[in-house]
Parts: structure tokens; sequence; C-alpha cells
């Protein structure tokens, strides 16, 4: 990543497993035109916000209308330069890329936020173990990269949760592996993307439902994309994937050859991440309530098939991990 060595670049990589997912590098000439392409619409209309009026509209979104009160509480400088975006680009239904557009509903829950706030959101695709160091060091305001919430993360981080999700696995119809237990993963092998949260959560379940009881441990063969990882499972280097059962579910309806396990387990919070301290979390966190509200953050979530879904904006903060 930019501004790091490969040996601090490694080492920002290895303090950050126990994440939850994604990892595929963009070009920068493909960074830079996505960026324009899916930046937040401008307009030079008026607005007639909450509690005024603003002088100009900078995002849309279909039904959503902008609130001034939550715009003028947004900190100074992301009203004055805008809010820079990173978007994980492999990781469907949530942030992924078709016919060269940043898609998803998570891509559309920030358009939404961008509307309701008035900001302008500048949007780069980038690898996810790149999302949070570079939040963490300025390059990027903001993520939207479906985060699990972790203590380590807390510590630098705060978190506006989007939905809920648990993890399941998928494999090969031919395979006859259907998952109903963490025991019946012994003695096998799992595809998980590098850096994910699957990683460390399977490295600790090999230990307690395997190793400890006589059973063979679980082999976990990390990818750098969960492309990457499904393919394996598919040429038969690998017996299983792990991940998000929406994630997961939404895959095995584009591979006929896959089969999606009953079991789901360790339920996270899918969350946007933004530095610890900084009040933009609080606006990202309103203009969800404001978007659920108005059942906007529904209707998305309903065009995706997603389930999950919170009941109120939140921020998760290292004082407050687990905010309801």
């Amino acid at each position: 990543m930019p501004g790091t060595t490969v040996r601090e670049e490694t080492a920002v990589r290895q303090a950050w497993h126990g994440t939850t997912r994604r990892w595929r590098p963009a070009a920068g000439v493909l960074a830079m035109a996505l960026a324009a392409s899916v930046a937040a619409c401008g307009s030079s209309g008026n607005s007639s916000g909450s509690t005024g009026t603003t002088a100009k509209i900078v995002a849309t979104y279909p039904g959503v209308k902008d609130d001034v009160a939550l715009h003028n509480a947004v900190p100074s400088q992301y009203r004055t330069n805008g809010v820079k975006v990173a978007v994980f680009n492999d990781w469907p239904p949530d942030e992924f890329l078709q016919n060269g557009q940043l898609t998803g509903w998570s891509v559309d829950l920030a358009h939404a936020m961008a509307a309701v706030l008035n900001l302008k959101f500048t949007y780069t695709p980038t690898s996810f173990d790149a999302v949070l160091p570079g939040i963490q060091n300025g390059r990027f305001d903001a993520g939207f990269a479906s985060f699990g919430i972790t203590p380590q993360r807390l510590q630098v981080l705060s978190f506006i949760p989007e939905r809920s999700d648990g993890e399941t696995y998928a494999s090969l119809k031919t395979s006859h592996l259907d998952i109903t237990s963490l025991s019946q993963l012994c003695g096998h092998s799992v595809a998980v993307l590098t850096g994910a949260f699957d990683y460390q959560y399977l490295l600790a379940e090999s230990k307690t439902v395997c190793t400890s009881k006589g059973m063979k441990a679980i082999t976990l063969d990390q990818y750098t994309t969960q492309t990457a990882a499904e393919l394996a499972v598919l040429s038969g280097r690998a017996q299983l994937t792990a991940g998000g059962s929406a994630d997961l579910g939404y895959m095995v309806k584009q591979q006929p050859k896959m089969a999606l396990s009953s079991l789901v387990v360790n339920p996270v919070y899918n969350c946007i991440g933004v530095r610890k301290g900084d009040k933009l979390g609080n606006s990202l966190a309103d203009a969800l309530q404001q978007l659920l509200n108005d059942g906007v953050y529904q209707q998305i979530m309903k065009k995706w098939g997603i389930g999950g879904l919170v009941s109120k904006g939140m921020l998760a903060t290292q004082s407050d991990p687990d905010p309801h």
C-alpha cells in the first residue's frame, strides 16, 4: 500500500488477522476511473432539507431527501472536502464489481447515506486488507467492506453496523458435504480469504472441536481473493469454503456445481469502518437511522434479498462495542 515498506505492510496485514473477509487489488487507472464513475451525483439545485436550505445538492439517491441538520452536524472537513470511501470489490452481494462498476447492497447504502448527508463521497475500489490500515493512516475516511467488530480493531476504529450475518460453508454438490456441526469440518480442507475473520475463528475451533478430542485438525488454506477461494473448491484443491451466509448463498446461485451447508454459526455485524473518535461515525450512524425511518434502508435490502436487518443506526466503539 502507498507510504509503507514491504515489511511494514506485512506487519499491518498480520496485525489485522481475525478480520472478516475480502481481498482484490485494483489497478490505479481502474480505481480512478471507478472513483469518477460511481462518485455521488452532482447537481446545482437547492434543497429543502429538514431544518433549512443548503446551497447545492452534491449527492442524490432515489427516494432520499437530504437532511440539513444532519449535514450541518458533519465535521467541517468532510463538508468542505468530501469523504474518501474505500470499497472492497470482491464480495457479492455486499460490494463487488459488475461491468466495471461498483455495486451491491452496501454500495447502495453508501450512495443513500451520501444523499441524506448531502456529502460528496469519492469511492475507491481496493483490496480488503488495505481498507482498515488505510482508514487508520488517513488514506480513507470510511470503509464499506462488511467488516466484523473485533477487540483489536476497536482499539483504533469505530463501526456502524449495517446488518448481521453468520458464517456458513459451501462445497461441491458431488462431495455431499452438508456440514451440520463444526466437528464435521475436522480432517477437511477449508479455503478462506486472507486476513478474514473466518480464518481465526476456524483456527480456534479446530483446536476446540477437533484436535483436543483426538480428531484431525481443520486444514485452512488462505487465498488472496474470495473468488480464488471458491475456485479452489471448484477445482478440487479445497473441499469447502467459508464465508458469510448471505455472501455464500449469493455465490451458490451463480455456481450450479456448488451447494450451501445448512450450518450457520457465529453471527456478527457487517459494518462500515471509520477512525476511532472521528465524528464522521456518528454522522453515518445518524444517516442510517434516517434511511431506516424513511424505509429506504428496507427497500435496498429487499432489492438484494438480504436479511439480518438492523433496527436502528448505531455506532460501535471501544467503550461501547455492542450498542443496542
